[in-house]
């Protein structure tokens, strides 16, 4: 429920050419970086839509000081409903022709970058182009650059070829916050997010390329992403997450056959679903949902992706079993680099 919508006095124009849209929830020591880091933008044609998620804090009221102070802030309160329903209050909200996600305890990295995604969105005349960007670790003040898209995917390629190519190189980047979507598009194809589910992004991604006549991705690295954060969905390693990422596989594991992917796409998705399937059995579950996820093994034999093909083998040569250990140390291991 929307409780009330907050802007300044004298509104810029109606139809800017882009919207931020950033969901707010309990992210104080963060949220002033955010939006800083967007108004600092040299492009100016945007709004930025505050889309206050019922957050306990103070941040309610840091969205409405800066809707007093700046003409492109509008602010909407609304009731606790998690990141998805604020995604899609946000759409809703919006004027913009564009729309640009970002996570309110995130923010972006250079003053150009704005300016330089319009020039190559009006350029690729795509329905979404897809951004780079970096994880950020705030105890060391550093950057990690995520991998690079394949320099393919920077013209314009069907859904069916991003798909191919993303999972050729092993980088299928579903989050929503390293695109720049047309507004109508999302809404004529109802490519909302769905209310409560966690790893939203996969299928959302999934039925964005699906719906797409054309799109790119650029290797311009612009959004910061904080990692190290206690309540973030990565540190969540819990049995809620694991069946709704494990729902989230098994709906878009028999979703397959029924897109509008070429054949070729529709085998390289489900070696994206079979990645998606390793980080499953990463997870310490009980008996009777490991048994379940052991009897979909089977995934494994796609394995264009360079990470499932390893796995494969393993499967092949010891067992499933063995294969989840082995990516449980992996993780273990990746996870005490990164800190």
């Amino acid at each position: 429920m929307i409780l009330r919508v907050t802007r300044t006095l004298n509104p810029m124009k109606e139809k800017p050419f882009v919207s931020f849209i950033v969901p707010v929830y309990k992210a104080e020591p963060y949220l002033r970086q955010c939006v800083d880091s967007l108004l600092a933008q040299t492009y100016t044609d945007y709004e930025i839509v505050l889309v206050d998620d019922g957050s306990p804090d103070n941040c309610p009221a840091i969205c409405d000081d800066y809707a007093k102070h700046n003409e492109r802030i509008k602010v909407v309160h609304k009731t606790n409903g998690g990141l998805s329903d604020a995604r899609n209050t946000g759409v809703q909200n919006a004027n913009g022709e564009y729309v640009i996600f970002i996570d309110s305890d995130d923010y972006w990295l250079e003053k150009d970058s704005l300016n330089f995604l319009v020039s190559e969105i009006k350029r690729k005349a795509v329905d979404f182009l897809g951004f780079n960007g970096a994880y950020y670790f705030p105890e060391s003040n550093s950057l990690s650059v995520f991998d690079p898209y394949s320099e393919k995917l920077s013209v314009p390629v069907s859904g069916s070829t991003a798909i191919i190519l993303m999972t050729q190189v092993g980088l299928f980047q579903v989050s929503a916050c390293l695109k720049v979507i047309n507004r109508e598009f999302l809404i004529k194809n109802n490519l909302f997010f769905v209310k409560g589910q966690t790893a939203e992004d996969i299928p959302w991604f999934i039925n964005l390329l699906d719906c797409c006549k054309t799109c790119a991705f650029i290797n311009h690295y612009i959004y910061a992403y904080r990692k190290g954060l206690s309540g973030s969905i990565s540190s969540q390693m819990d049995e809620k997450h694991f069946l709704s990422l494990f729902g989230i596989f098994k709906t878009e594991l028999d979703k397959v056959k029924d897109r509008s992917f070429t054949e070729e796409a529709k085998d390289s998705l489900r070696s994206f679903l079979a990645y998606e399937y390793c980080i499953l059995l990463i997870y310490d579950i009980s008996k009777e949902l490991r048994e379940e996820l052991y009897s979909y093994k089977q995934i494994l034999d796609y394995d264009q992706h360079p990470k499932v093909r390893k796995a494969s083998r393993i499967n092949k040569l010891f067992g499933i079993g063995v294969t989840a250990w082995v990516l449980k140390q992996y993780q273990k291991v990746r996870t005490a680099r990164m800190k």
